[in-house]
């Protein structure tokens, strides 16, 4: 990667956010940042179409807390046929669960992309979009910015302090909390988990390479997709 380059900022605030974390039974509980997994998905309403690549994404953001409330799931009725769905329903075989559900309060996150081959095409498609997106949820209506910044790599080294927060980080690189998230959905729709860590509001430092904005903000690559279409995996950054 070069020392310099222009890369699309995107600044996302809403009002509450849910990026659930798949595997409880009775609690929803929520990734702090939205997976890359959901930046892909936001990127392709946008878009309205699969974005293109190669793509490589950074993802940073906070909240300023957190609230549970109640959301009601249906149990039983998982297929895509109608027909059995609603023999279910009359059948009596469905049930109505109430979850406990973590969401994020008053959210604000920050997307890096690096998409040399298609930079115009984001910036125009992503300040003009077709429709509404949402922070994991249908109710978690979200807005969004996107500009063009300048990115200069940048070397940290002993006894160097370079603060770097409130980040998701490659697997390979120091963090407080482990995660196991989301990076895509294959052709044959098989989920592709990658341990990433989450570097909390807290003060951390990094030694090694590492990324500034021409506006004083830091940050770490963290995947990149180049030609997944046709079945490469995404490539996580271990700088």
């Amino acid at each position: 990667m070069a020392n310099i380059k222009q890369i699309i900022k995107i600044d996302i605030c809403s009002q509450t956010a849910h990026f659930r974390i798949y595997g409880n039974q009775n609690f929803c509980d929520s990734y702090p940042l939205p997976p890359p997994s959901t930046v892909l998905g936001i990127l392709r309403e946008i878009l309205g179409k699969r974005p293109p690549e190669p793509l490589t994404i950074a993802i940073k953001g906070f909240f300023e807390g957190m609230f549970f409330d109640y959301r009601t799931f249906l149990s039983g009725a998982f297929t895509s046929r109608d027909k059995i769905w609603l023999e279910k329903i009359v059948n009596r075989k469905v049930e109505t669960k109430p979850l406990y559900v973590k969401v994020l309060y008053k959210p604000r996150y920050i997307i890096y992309l690096d998409a040399p081959e298609n930079h115009d095409f984001y910036i125009s498609k992503l300040n003009n979009p077709d429709g509404y997106i949402s922070l994991g949820r249908s109710e978690d209506i979200a807005m969004l910015k996107a500009s063009t910044v300048s990115a200069t790599k940048k070397q940290a080294k002993k006894p160097d302090r370079v603060k770097i927060e409130n980040s998701y980080l490659p697997k390979e690189v120091y963090g407080s909390v482990p995660l196991y998230i989301p990076v895509c959905h294959l052709k044959d729709r098989n989920l592709k988990m990658e341990r990433i860590y989450y570097i909390q509001e807290a003060i951390s430092y990094y030694e090694g390479e590492y990324w500034e904005t021409s506006d004083g903000d830091r940050f770490l690559w963290l995947i990149e997709y180049i030609d997944t279409e046709s079945g490469n995996l995404p490539r996580v950054f271990r700088e």
